[in-house]
């Protein structure tokens, strides 16, 4: 079990005392969670976690993050270790969610600063229903140059950026939209690449508003997703 889900499996079992019984396993061997809980009526319980872009060397939630149904819908603030609970329907294959990151300086990076690109959550109906357990990202003010500039870039804000989480095993993602050079986490620290556990696709064009995210080896998740100048994209797949 990744390092990431245990925390996360046991936030789910202890850290909300609204949770049930989620004895059941995800396809990587983290907790599946109750997915309506008692509480979301025919709705779908969309939980999971909102991060630092460098939570694999060293975990940091991102804490009053809103995140809110496209059109006024329902909305959830994250709690200091990241974590969301909020319900949404079920009957669309993929619901989307605003991401508002918090206005105030993250509690954990070095040095202080905030989270300034705004994103879209893709809530995927199989993802949930696999008990796939959500995992965003965003870098700081501080970070985000510095990231880009260590892979060579320069972050464009006429362009969109993406960030996929794989559960399960690390496979090479890909996205039909032109960007620049793909960089992933295979272990703790990003490097260019298109396969690892995270895969981060920088200045995408926008296109059309959509384009098209597979798998090598396939996974759940996969399909159009959305793509908007400057904000940030975050999809969770669960490799096949």
């Amino acid at each position: 079990m990744s390092s990431r889900l245990g925390r996360l499996a046991l936030v789910v079992l202890f850290g909300c005392c609204a949770c049930g019984d989620d004895g059941g396993k995800s396809g990587d061997g983290g907790v599946t969670p109750d997915i309506d809980n008692g509480s979301c009526g025919d709705q779908l319980r969309f939980t999971g976690e909102y991060v630092d872009w460098d939570d694999d060397a060293s975990f940091c939630g991102i804490a009053n993050a809103l995140f809110q149904i496209q059109g006024d819908g329902a909305m959830d603030t994250t709690a200091p270790n990241g974590r969301f609970d909020l319900c949404i329907p079920r009957s669309p294959a993929t619901t989307l969610l605003d991401i508002t990151p918090p206005t105030v300086n993250s509690q954990c990076t070095v040095p202080p600063a905030g989270y300034a690109v705004p994103g879209i959550a893709v809530a995927n109906t199989a993802v949930i229903l696999a008990g796939g357990l959500f995992h965003g990202s965003n870098f700081t003010t501080v970070r985000q140059p510095s990231f880009f500039q260590d892979a060579g870039l320069t972050f464009d804000p006429a362009k969109a950026q993406v960030f996929v989480h794989v559960d399960g095993t690390a496979r090479a993602v890909s996205i039909a939209a032109a960007h620049d050079a793909a960089q992933a986490i295979v272990a703790t620290t990003w490097a260019a690449g298109d396969t690892g556990h995270d895969v981060f696709f920088p200045n995408v064009d926008v296109g059309g508003g959509t384009t098209m995210l597979t798998v090598s080896g396939g996974a759940i998740g996969t399909g159009d997703i959305p793509l908007v100048a400057g904000k940030m994209t975050n999809v969770h797949v669960i490799a096949n």
